[in-house]
């Protein structure tokens, strides 16, 4: 639904929230509250910690299906796409955990998914080690998802879209009251098809979700949220480096080919994912100042995973070695919870504002079945496709259990006037257990940690704040990913701790808000080391950088979204490999920035134009630094024409305007032998009714 036209003043009636309009344009993409988990629902202009947030409107807008898309309007964040299956990004330099990076209402979901976004309100990024916000984690940040909720007031919207490549889609997004009673409803549904799976860019997705508010009293609201999501798509692989003909021992870039356009893997060879979430959340305030919140859910991934690989090529195109690696039936459960207490009080002049309480995330796992089958792609330029081979019998899975167990309190306690120190730790224990099909059980980890928070904040005005912060943080150790060709391949390794400063300043207009922040960021490095061919911990990696960010409407008729990231990495402290220290990791560019202008266009009512340019500099290929990529700058436009009188809103995007060839992606750690193109020119067309 388009709120182009309106403030919203959003006013609690007895826990559900309705919309005041009061006749002026709202901020489109500005946001101004958000779920930090162990720092409290706030505002994140008084937060001591970097956040982006990024609105429904921008991502109907940007006609965004996937998170990757929508987190391109972040600089900060690199995309380490592994193939086209699910997303994978890191977050100022540091890869997302595939198990804890990814939440939604602030709770774990399963991984190797792409979640879908027909349910979200909006996505939030909490940057920086956040392991004291919502316990192990990536020290990049975490995302968070943030699901739509019902209305008081009912409405149905019914969005139709075509797009390249013959994509079709329909999406259904309807909420209200049932009678009188104080229960309100929302239905999101939708159907994706592209194409027939020979295509680079084919899918078939089916999606449905459900979320109810109940007001059970003035001081309880519960609210219960489920949705199922069925996903089959074509995979695609990373396309391996070619050797230079003039010395076959240097490693350059393959011929540059747009995967949306040709299937470089085979039309049987579908990646299958089967994805169910379960929330049930209580909000019970025991007093004006006192609430207590408990929320508890379910996720769940069950795969069929089929990974083509390319592993090298010539300039020509020829396939040197490839191959297909399969693993059936693969489950991934995470059951999470936690409860705390958020209020404020005071100690003789001194204002408290506490959060304290305890969490629990199961995860457990049943993967690992590879085999592999042949990949006769013969060239990237002209695939050969082959019927289904017969598998062989299946390999036993391994089993893994992962138990996080924590305890938390925070307190934001005002010092003297405008100035605010904010405290916080985190106790947690891991645990994790494997079964291998040639092993007894083995207890992999039992650890303890404690990771606090230390901040001030200076806060001049009601709209304007300075802070630093320290923080710690602890995530899973990466696993030695199949295909890398390391010979301990499956492995996970043990888990890692990190640490951050970070100085920041926030400034907030009545509809827009700017931040700049400067951070430092130290964790251990996991690669491919190629003297053992193992994949391992070494050494220490380090990200210096500078960040500044906009959000929102600057001017009447103009709303923006606009990054710029500037950043140092390096790794040094290397035993393993010693001739690699002062190298920059790989995938990480010094510079990076974008930018997205929507624009109401003033010749004709409820016309709008917008522009995005994606800037990316310079990356190394891998952090041995032989091979870089070049940078790149790729252009989006579009059209959306409000039609108030008939409720409808049409909208046309260009994605990759100027069809620039370009390298999204030098893979994820551990796979250092290829690259992932960029998708070539993208024309999508939708039309939005609401009844």
């Amino acid at each position: 639904m388009s709120q182009a036209f309106a403030v919203q003043d959003a006013v609690k009636v007895k826990g559900i929230e309705t919309i005041e309009v009061r006749g002026t344009r709202a901020p489109l993409y500005d946001a101004r509250d958000v779920n930090a988990a162990s720092l409290g629902i706030k505002d994140p202009l008084t937060l001591p910690i970097s956040i982006q947030s990024f609105s429904e409107e921008l991502i109907v807008n940007q006609r965004s299906r996937t998170l990757a898309e929508i987190l391109s309007n972040d600089a900060s964040i690199q995309n380490t796409a592994i193939g086209n299956v699910f997303d994978f990004v890191s977050l100022r330099g540091f890869q997302l955990d595939w198990t804890n990076g990814l939440r939604r209402d602030g709770l774990a979901v399963a991984p190797f998914q792409d979640v879908a976004l027909e349910n979200i309100q909006r996505i939030d990024v909490l940057k920086g080690p956040s392991s004291l916000i919502s316990g192990f984690n990536n020290p990049g940040g975490s995302v968070n998802y943030v699901t739509k909720r019902p209305s008081l007031e009912n409405f149905t919207d019914i969005t139709a879209e075509l797009r390249s490549r013959e994509g079709r889609y329909l999406h259904l997004d309807t909420s209200g009251k049932f009678g009188d009673s104080e229960l309100a409803y929302r239905l999101n549904a939708a159907v994706e098809d592209t194409g027939d799976f020979t295509g680079g860019d084919d899918l078939e997705r089916y999606f449905i979700s459900g979320a109810i508010d109940w007001q059970v009293t003035d001081e309880l609201l519960i609210r219960a949220d489920m949705d199922y999501q069925d996903k089959s798509m074509v995979s695609q692989p990373l396309i391996g480096l070619a050797s230079d003909p003039s010395d076959s021992s240097r490693k350059v870039l393959p011929p540059y080919l747009d995967t949306s356009e040709v299937l470089l893997g085979q039309p049987w060879a579908l990646y299958e994912t089967e994805a169910v979430n379960l929330a049930l959340r209580a909000d019970y305030r025991l007093s004006e100042n006192w609430q207590w919140i408990t929320q508890i859910a379910h996720a769940g991934n069950d795969r069929f995973t089929i990974f083509p690989d390319i592993y090298e090529v010539n300039l020509q195109g020829d396939v040197i070695y490839s191959d297909i690696l399969i693993t059936p039936d693969e489950t991934y459960q995470t059951l999470s919870a936690h409860s705390f207490l958020s209020g404020g009080f005071l100690t003789g002049n001194v204002k408290h504002d506490l959060v304290a309480g305890l969490s629990i995330r199961d995860y457990k796992s049943n993967d690992g079945r590879w085999f592999n089958v042949e990949n006769p792609i013969s060239n990237i330029f002209k695939p050969v496709y082959t019927e289904k081979p017969d598998y062989p019998e299946y390999p036993q899975a391994t089993r893994t259990n992962t138990t996080e167990s924590s305890v938390f309190i925070t307190d934001k306690v005002k010092l003297i006037e405008h100035i605010y120190a904010t405290v916080g730790i985190r106790h947690i224990r891991y645990q994790k257990q494997q079964r291998t099909p040639q092993s007894e059980q083995l207890t992999l980890d039992d650890e303890i940690f404690n990771v606090p928070m230390l901040a001030l904040n200076y806060t001049p005005s009601d709209n304007a704040s300075v802070y630093f912060s320290y923080t710690e943080g602890v995530g899973e150790g990466g696993v030695a990913v199949f295909g890398s060709g390391a010979i301990n391949e499956g492995e996970s390794l043990g888990a890692q701790e990190s640490e951050q400063l970070e100085v920041g300043i926030k400034y907030r207009t009545a509809n827009a808000t700017y931040t700049i922040a400067i951070f430092d960021i130290e964790k251990m490095l996991e690669y491919h080391n190629h003297f053992s061919n193992y994949f391992v911990q070494d050494g220490v990696q380090s990200h210096r950088g500078l960040e500044f960010n906009i959000n929102g409407e600057v001017t009447n008729n103009l709303s923006l979204v606009a990054s710029f990231t500037a950043m140092e990495a390096k790794v040094n402290k290397l035993e393993g490999e010693g001739a690699l220290n002062g190298n920059r990791p790989g995938n990480v560019p010094r510079l990076q920035a974008n930018v997205f202008f929507d624009y109401r266009l003033g010749m004709v009512e409820g016309l709008y134009a917008n522009l995005g340019v994606i800037y990316v500099g310079e990356r190394q290929q891998s952090v041995r630094n032989t091979l870089a990529m070049p940078s790149y700058t790729r252009v989006d436009t579009g059209f959306r024409y409000e039609l108030a009188s008939l409720d409808t809103t049409l909208r046309l995007r260009v994605e990759n305007m100027f069809g620039k060839e370009y390298w999204l992606s030098a893979g994820a750690k551990g796979i250092d032998w290829g690259v992932a193109p960029g998708r070539g020119r993208t024309v999508v067309l939708s039309a939005s009714f609401d009844f």
